[in-house]
């Protein structure tokens, strides 16, 4: 043991010389950061799976059929769609129209299943006079590819532009979010204008979801801040809807209260459904839910929409090289 105060003494051996010594040192140096680097990289991919396997439970069969009858739709006022993702993806969905609509929404579904697990909502929204946008992420029912966190982000940033071009002119344009749909609209909404946003049953971020869900274990460590709900809902101005269950078994009713506190908009609103679960508030209160959406979306005035979350210039630079890679690798693969 070396007293305090004193430095250590290097000891010399025969045939040591001062090169040997730097040589050890800077290979130990490099032990340590390569050791450092592989146990980040293994943190990294821990995070990365867990994200996936717990966030994901994509479906390719559907609930009951295929045809919009077996949920209630008339196929008179269907419109199947198949566009295409910048990254080259073929996404699957349907618009849906109302006879006298008031507004027209683009609709994200949750996690699990596909469109037709959440398509038993849409007559109830083509009564409140919504249109309706509903199409499945890649990798869920009839869309290719896989899922991932930054590719359904990106294709909801793409079925965006296509409900602008589907959309009646002089209606509002609403993007509606259910559950883990919620996270990937307030991520859209960063990109892409709309003139209201509806959140049901939504989460205040991916971290708050993995301690409710497993308070046992530390996975929220895992979880990263890639849906951070909270930061995009503290700095919107445009009209907000809540929509929740007092008995949420998934998504706690704090969570909705949480996002309504935070939200700044002048026209926020919240809907509290007694009783209700995470996935039967239409099943629950029908008519209070159409009434409610039908009002909340008779205030908002049309074609008003503006980017109430700024995307920063880094990012605008970021997802600008994103698209023109894509557009050079699928232009090879043409070739």
């Amino acid at each position: 043991m070396v007293p305090a105060g004193r430095a250590p003494v290097l000891l010399d051996f025969p045939g040591v010389t001062h090169h040997d010594r730097e040589a050890a040192r800077r290979r130990s140096i490099a032990i340590r950061l390569a050791i450092a680097g592989a146990t980040l990289l293994l943190l990294d991919l821990a995070r990365r799976t867990f994200r996936v396997s717990r966030l994901f439970a994509p479906a390719r069969e559907p609930a009951a059929g295929w045809q919009p009858e077996a949920y209630g739709i008339p196929s008179s006022q269907v419109e199947e769609l198949s566009f295409e993702t910048e990254d080259g993806e073929l996404l699957h969905g349907w618009y849906c129209r109302t006879e006298r609509p008031i507004g027209s929404v683009l609709y994200f579904h949750g996690n699990s299943g596909n469109l037709t697990t959440a398509a038993p909502v849409i007559p109830h929204l083509l009564d409140s006079g919504l249109n309706v946008l509903m199409f499945d992420y890649r990798g869920y029912g009839k869309s290719t590819g896989r899922p991932s966190l930054s590719g359904i982000i990106r294709d909801g940033i793409d079925a965006a532009r296509l409900h602008e071009t589907l959309r009646p002119a002089g209606l509002p344009s609403v993007l509606y979010g259910f559950s883990m749909g919620g996270a990937i609209a307030a991520q859209v909404l960063r990109r892409h204008s709309f003139d209201g946003l509806i959140f049901q049953s939504t989460f205040t971020t991916l971290s708050d979801i993995a301690k409710v869900a497993y308070p046992q274990l530390p996975l929220h460590l895992l979880s990263g801040s890639f849906f951070d709900t909270t930061g995009v809902v503290e700095r919107l101005s445009l009209p907000v809807l809540f929509l929740h269950g007092s008995h949420d078994e998934v998504c706690p009713p704090w969570m909705a209260q949480t996002l309504h506190d935070l939200c700044p908009s002048a026209n926020r609103q919240m809907l509290m459904v007694e009783g209700g679960l995470h996935k039967d508030l239409f099943e629950r209160e029908p008519q209070q839910l159409i009434g409610t959406l039908r009002k909340f979306v008779s205030s908002i005035p049309a074609g008003e929409a503006t980017l109430d979350v700024p995307t920063s210039p880094l990012e605008k630079l970021v997802d600008g090289s994103f698209r023109r890679l894509r557009r050079l690798c699928r232009r090879k693969k043409r070739r």
